[in-house]
């Protein structure tokens, strides 16, 4: 199974992102936007797990996500990954991000004893990534994109579970279903 970590978006979100990238498509080079139903915050990339890992990754998950408390989210700025200059994914970012942080590390550290993956080196960077730019937009285009959300986009949300998600391939792009969802401590 191809598997993800993600926190889920409330629809009014995925509604105002999917209402910024609208107005801006047509002025912009060629991309692959994410569709508004597949907009999720990635906390870590499993790949290809085995179907026989799957109740021991979900019981050490289960674990490492207990000790965590519900927190807000809000979604603010808008940039390019390596940056603006040769940009292969435009991304809105995070007013702050010390909760996804944390959370992001329980999940990584609950892959990596469970299943056995192995720890990214990059840091993680959160990030909600909105395009795939290939080829890679120029300059120009990357810094238009990265003022187009100059503050706060929505309101702020609550953020009360993690989802394990299934990611399928097909010709229209990916598909995604919940495996399982995982509540934060405390939440209800």
């Amino acid at each position: 199974m191809r598997l993800f970590v993600a926190i889920e978006l409330p629809e009014r979100v995925r509604t105002a992102v999917e209402d910024v990238t609208a107005r801006l498509r047509s002025s912009l080079p060629r991309a692959r936007w994410v569709r508004a139903g597949n907009l999720h915050l990635t906390l870590v990339f499993l790949g290809e797990v085995e179907e026989s890992s799957l109740a021991r990754f979900a019981d050490a998950l289960g674990s490492a996500l207990a000790g965590h408390s519900p927190f807000r989210l809000q979604l603010t700025g808008s940039g390019c990954f390596p940056g603006s200059g040769r940009a292969r994914v435009a991304w809105i970012g995070l007013a702050d991000s010390r909760e996804v942080l944390a959370v992001q590390a329980a999940v990584a550290s609950a892959a990596q004893a469970a299943v056995g993956l192995e720890p990214e080196r990059r840091p993680y960077r959160p990030h909600l990534t909105v395009a795939r730019c290939a080829p890679p937009w120029p300059a120009a285009a990357g810094r238009r994109w990265s003022r187009a959300v100059p503050g706060a986009l929505a309101e702020a949300f609550r953020v009360d579970s993690i989802a394990l998600v299934r990611s399928r391939l097909g010709p229209a792009g990916p598909s995604y279903s919940n495996v399982h969802r995982f509540a934060l401590g405390g939440a209800g």
